[in-house]
């Protein structure tokens, strides 16, 4: 019986350990009756800048307009700019309380002060200044002379000594397709000079009147700088007014000359100043000469003697004298009432004297008579 149950346990171990090394070999069939369906797996996301592109038979791509780069005018151009600069200037422009309105690009354009620059600058301003790269200040008087339509202004600013002025360009011919320019600002506002330069891509029929284009990019801080040619000659002025392009300088020769004749000129903001009345000054009477001697109206003894009427009295009495301080009348205004006393008072003023003096004059005098 023992050996029996021994017999069995060995049987059953052996085909234990049979039965796992045949299932290890031979991996069970996969089940046939049902697809096998696959774990889907997330691609990874690309992060990028660029837009993606899907690929399918028409291929549509967005257009980028890129910014042309800058143009190097030639190395001539750099003694130009260095000999404009001190020209070029600063304009500052306030309102009538003194509040700051804006600053802008000028330049002069005669030694007595006559400067350049776009009338939007200077449009509703009523007081400026302008200050030079040798950072001098001069105050300006106003507007001479504009051309709204055209955005260009003409001003005057106060100088004893002179200022540093850029020529205009006394004809055209520089204004052509292909012809380098340079925009210079002023060096207080742009350090690095010139602002713009490039050739002229286009222009009008009229060079002298029509605007024209330059290759190069402008920035818009640039109104009111002078567009110059190799010459070292203004040939334009950048205005406000960026789509009529640049104004040629054939422009500011009528305004040239009716700021020529304009006085100190105004702004247009400016207070009203109503008329100063003067006063009337209150005439000087001329002062009458002195009198140098004056004796008093003796009493006269007749009176006394008299048996009737009045022995006293008052009277009043005009004394005329001529240009050498002479009596030459005596009047009785009002009597004292009685002759004797009127005689005596009469008598007594025929003996002043008086300074010479340039005209006759008189004096109204009052005498009383008493015992």
């Amino acid at each position: 019986m023992r050996q029996s149950t021994l017999a069995l346990i060995c049987g059953l171990i052996l085909f234990i350990v049979l039965a796992y090394s045949w299932c290890g070999r031979n991996p069970p069939p996969p089940v046939t009756g049902l697809p096998a369906t696959p774990i889907p797996t997330t691609p990874p996301v690309a992060v990028s800048a660029t837009p993606q592109v899907a690929a399918s038979p028409s291929v549509s791509v967005a257009q980028v307009t890129a910014t042309a780069p800058a143009q190097t005018p030639p190395p001539e151009f750099r003694k130009v700019v260095q000999t404009a600069a001190p020209a070029i200037i600063e304009i500052t422009v306030f309102d009538a309380k003194g509040q700051l309105l804006r600053t802008g690009n000028a330049f002069f354009v005669s030694r007595d002060g006559l400067l350049v620059t776009s009338w939007t600058i200077v449009a509703d301003a009523a007081h400026g200044v302008a200050k030079s790269p040798d950072g001098k200040i001069r105050n300006v008087t106003g507007v001479l002379a504009s051309d709204q339509q055209r955005d260009l202004a003409i001003l005057r600013a106060e100088t004893k000594v002179g200022v540093p002025t850029l020529p205009l360009a006394k004809n055209s011919e520089s204004i052509a397709v292909n012809a380098w320019a340079v925009v210079i600002g002023s060096s207080l506002q742009h350090k690095e000079q010139p602002v713009a330069a490039g050739t002229i891509t286009s222009l009008g029929s009229d060079p002298k009147k029509d605007g024209f284009q330059i290759g190069g990019s402008i920035p818009n801080d640039a109104a009111g700088a002078p567009v110059v040619d190799a010459g070292g000659e203004v040939m334009g002025i950048v205005t406000s007014a960026a789509k009529d392009g640049l104004r040629p300088s054939g422009l500011l020769d009528p305004l040239l000359a009716q700021a020529k004749s304009a006085g100190t000129g105004r702004w247009a903001a400016a207070p009203v100043e109503s008329p100063t009345v003067s006063p009337t000054p209150t005439p000087k009477l001329a002062r009458n000469p002195r009198v140098l001697y004056n004796p008093a109206p003796q009493y006269p003894y007749q009176t006394r003697l008299l048996r009737s009427g009045p022995t006293t009295g008052s009277g009043k009495f005009r004394v005329t004298f001529d240009a050498n301080g002479q009596v030459k009348n005596v009047q009785v205004i009002e009597s004292t009432g009685q002759a004797l006393l009127d005689s005596a008072a009469m008598d007594a003023l025929r003996r002043w004297r008086a300074e010479p003096g340039a005209h006759e004059w008189n004096v109204l005098v009052p005498v009383t008579f008493q015992p």
